[in-house]
Protein backbone atom coordinates (compact mmCIF):
# COMPACT_ATOMS: atom_id res chain seq x y z
CA UNK A 1 0.00 0.00 0.00
CA UNK A 2 2.84 2.49 0.40
CA UNK A 3 3.45 2.96 -3.39
CA UNK A 4 -0.40 4.28 -3.55
CA UNK A 5 1.25 7.04 -1.11
CA UNK A 6 4.08 7.66 -3.22
CA UNK A 7 4.54 11.18 -3.97
CA UNK A 8 6.90 10.42 -7.43
CA UNK A 9 3.46 9.73 -9.48
CA UNK A 10 4.16 6.65 -9.67
CA UNK A 11 1.36 5.42 -7.81
CA UNK A 12 -0.85 7.15 -10.77
CA UNK A 13 -0.50 3.75 -12.92
CA UNK A 14 -1.34 1.45 -10.13
CA UNK A 15 -4.36 3.42 -9.55
CA UNK A 16 -5.40 3.32 -12.69
CA UNK A 17 -5.12 -0.08 -13.07
CA UNK A 18 -7.08 -0.58 -9.98
CA UNK A 19 -10.09 1.10 -11.23
CA UNK A 20 -10.13 -0.31 -14.69
CA UNK A 21 -10.38 -3.63 -12.79
CA UNK A 22 -13.20 -2.46 -10.55
CA UNK A 23 -14.90 -1.08 -13.53
CA UNK A 24 -14.04 -4.19 -15.04
CA UNK A 25 -15.90 -6.35 -12.23
CA UNK A 26 -19.14 -3.92 -12.28
CA UNK A 27 -19.76 -4.19 -15.84
CA UNK A 28 -19.65 -8.04 -15.51
CA UNK A 29 -21.98 -7.66 -12.67
CA UNK A 30 -24.62 -5.54 -14.30
CA UNK A 31 -24.41 -7.78 -17.33
CA UNK A 32 -25.03 -11.07 -15.16
CA UNK A 33 -27.66 -9.31 -13.26
CA UNK A 34 -29.51 -8.19 -16.34
CA UNK A 35 -29.58 -11.56 -17.70
CA UNK A 36 -30.99 -13.27 -15.22
CA UNK A 37 -33.19 -11.03 -14.99
CA UNK A 38 -34.05 -11.66 -18.36
CA UNK A 39 -34.26 -15.50 -17.38
CA UNK A 40 -36.60 -15.00 -14.95
CA UNK A 41 -39.11 -13.09 -16.82
CA UNK A 42 -38.96 -15.49 -19.57
CA UNK A 43 -39.54 -18.25 -17.29
CA UNK A 44 -43.04 -16.13 -15.89
CA UNK A 45 -44.18 -15.20 -19.13
CA UNK A 46 -44.27 -18.91 -20.47
CA UNK A 47 -46.01 -20.08 -16.56
CA UNK A 48 -48.42 -17.40 -17.03
CA UNK A 49 -49.32 -18.54 -20.62
CA UNK A 50 -49.69 -22.20 -19.56
CA UNK A 51 -51.58 -20.91 -16.51
CA UNK A 52 -54.10 -19.06 -18.18
CA UNK A 53 -54.80 -21.90 -20.61
CA UNK A 54 -55.36 -24.63 -18.21
CA UNK A 55 -57.32 -22.31 -16.30
CA UNK A 56 -59.58 -21.69 -19.65
CA UNK A 57 -59.61 -25.56 -20.47
CA UNK A 58 -60.69 -26.26 -16.70
CA UNK A 59 -63.52 -23.95 -16.99
CA UNK A 60 -64.65 -26.52 -20.23
CA UNK A 61 -64.04 -29.84 -17.55
CA UNK A 62 -66.20 -27.91 -14.98
CA UNK A 63 -68.96 -27.49 -17.28
CA UNK A 64 -69.08 -30.77 -18.12
CA UNK A 65 -69.00 -32.25 -14.15
CA UNK A 66 -72.10 -29.94 -13.74
CA UNK A 67 -73.90 -31.65 -16.58
CA UNK A 68 -72.70 -35.07 -14.60
CA UNK A 69 -70.26 -36.12 -17.18
CA UNK A 70 -67.08 -37.60 -15.62
CA UNK A 71 -64.28 -35.16 -16.52
CA UNK A 72 -61.91 -37.80 -17.82
CA UNK A 73 -64.21 -39.55 -20.78
CA UNK A 74 -64.49 -35.56 -21.68
CA UNK A 75 -61.01 -34.99 -21.60
CA UNK A 76 -59.37 -35.00 -25.06
CA UNK A 77 -55.31 -35.57 -24.83
CA UNK A 78 -54.11 -34.17 -27.67
CA UNK A 79 -56.19 -31.33 -28.01
CA UNK A 80 -54.33 -30.23 -24.35
CA UNK A 81 -51.07 -30.44 -25.99
CA UNK A 82 -51.71 -28.55 -28.97
CA UNK A 83 -53.32 -26.26 -27.31
CA UNK A 84 -50.58 -25.81 -24.80
CA UNK A 85 -48.11 -24.81 -28.34
CA UNK A 86 -50.89 -22.79 -29.03
CA UNK A 87 -50.94 -20.97 -26.45
CA UNK A 88 -47.08 -20.44 -26.35
CA UNK A 89 -47.21 -19.60 -29.81
CA UNK A 90 -46.12 -22.28 -31.91
CA UNK A 91 -49.42 -22.61 -33.75
CA UNK A 92 -48.27 -24.04 -37.06
CA UNK A 93 -46.56 -27.57 -36.73
CA UNK A 94 -43.25 -26.35 -38.86
CA UNK A 95 -42.78 -23.52 -36.43
CA UNK A 96 -39.80 -24.50 -34.81
CA UNK A 97 -39.14 -21.39 -32.82
CA UNK A 98 -40.33 -18.46 -31.38
CA UNK A 99 -38.68 -15.28 -31.20
CA UNK A 100 -39.63 -12.55 -28.75
CA UNK A 101 -39.29 -8.53 -29.67
CA UNK A 102 -36.04 -8.27 -27.33
CA UNK A 103 -34.01 -11.19 -29.31
CA UNK A 104 -35.01 -14.44 -27.03
CA UNK A 105 -35.55 -17.22 -29.28
CA UNK A 106 -36.66 -20.18 -27.62
CA UNK A 107 -36.98 -23.90 -29.51
CA UNK A 108 -40.42 -25.92 -30.17
CA UNK A 109 -41.22 -26.98 -26.45
CA UNK A 110 -41.71 -30.68 -25.73
CA UNK A 111 -45.13 -31.32 -24.15
CA UNK A 112 -45.95 -34.14 -21.40
CA UNK A 113 -49.75 -34.26 -20.78
CA UNK A 114 -49.99 -35.26 -17.36
CA UNK A 115 -52.96 -37.04 -15.71
CA UNK A 116 -54.25 -38.58 -12.15
CA UNK A 117 -55.77 -36.64 -10.00
CA UNK A 118 -56.36 -33.59 -12.19
CA UNK A 119 -54.33 -32.85 -15.92
CA UNK A 120 -52.06 -30.99 -16.84
CA UNK A 121 -48.79 -30.06 -18.89
CA UNK A 122 -45.64 -30.37 -18.27
CA UNK A 123 -42.78 -28.62 -20.89
CA UNK A 124 -39.09 -29.07 -21.80
CA UNK A 125 -37.72 -26.28 -23.98
CA UNK A 126 -34.43 -24.07 -24.55
CA UNK A 127 -34.15 -20.53 -24.27
CA UNK A 128 -31.48 -18.66 -26.19
CA UNK A 129 -30.21 -15.17 -24.82
CA UNK A 130 -28.08 -13.01 -26.65
CA UNK A 131 -25.46 -11.77 -24.71
CA UNK A 132 -24.75 -8.38 -25.40
CA UNK A 133 -22.25 -5.43 -24.08
CA UNK A 134 -21.51 -2.24 -25.19
CA UNK A 135 -23.97 -2.87 -28.54
CA UNK A 136 -22.49 -5.82 -29.53
CA UNK A 137 -23.32 -9.59 -29.54
CA UNK A 138 -20.90 -11.40 -28.00
CA UNK A 139 -22.70 -15.36 -27.65
CA UNK A 140 -26.01 -16.77 -26.80
CA UNK A 141 -26.73 -18.44 -23.40
CA UNK A 142 -28.43 -21.42 -23.77
CA UNK A 143 -30.55 -22.31 -20.68
CA UNK A 144 -32.94 -25.36 -20.81
CA UNK A 145 -35.76 -25.23 -18.88
CA UNK A 146 -39.08 -27.23 -17.43
CA UNK A 147 -42.11 -25.66 -16.75
CA UNK A 148 -45.68 -27.65 -15.23
CA UNK A 149 -48.68 -25.90 -15.27
CA UNK A 150 -51.51 -28.59 -13.19
CA UNK A 151 -54.87 -28.41 -12.03
CA UNK A 152 -55.76 -30.06 -9.36
CA UNK A 153 -58.91 -31.81 -8.37
CA UNK A 154 -60.36 -31.37 -5.34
Amino acid sequence: MNILKNKKGESYVYLCVIVMFISMLVSALILYMSLTTQVQAQKRDVKAKLDGYISDYSVEIFNTLKQGQHFADYIDWNELESGALAALGFSDVADSEYVYANGIRMERPVVEVLSGNGFGVKIDYTVYFPVEWNGEKYAELQIPTTITSYYKLK
